[in-house]
């Protein structure tokens, strides 16, 4: 008796989960999936950024270094944002 009441509850709560995440429009899967490929993008400019900056450390270019230093910030900053934009929506959708 004492696993029935485990597997209903198993059950119970596997089919709220399913519920709300078929919740979900098409359209608001699109942008989801937009906003996990945007954020693809956004790591690999600032891999290149790095790169770019570690190259312009190593070879001494003060100036190219600072420029790339603040390219680099700025990318983080918006992937920061980006991703704190994606946690929002995650958790206002899980409330419907």
């Amino acid at each position: 008796m004492r696993y029935t009441k485990y597997f209903a509850g198993f059950a119970l709560a596997a089919g709220m989960l399913t519920a709300g995440a078929s919740s979900l429009s098409a359209q608001e899967w699109r942008n989801v999936r937009r906003d996990y490929r945007r954020i693809d993008a956004m790591r690999n400019d600032i891999a290149r950024d790095r790169a770019r900056l570690n190259e312009d450390i190593r070879c001494g270019r003060q100036a190219a270094a600072a420029r790339d230093a603040a390219d680099l910030a700025r990318d983080q900053r918006a992937l920061n944002a980006q991703e704190r934009g994606i946690r929002h929506d995650q958790y206002r959708n899980s409330w419907r």
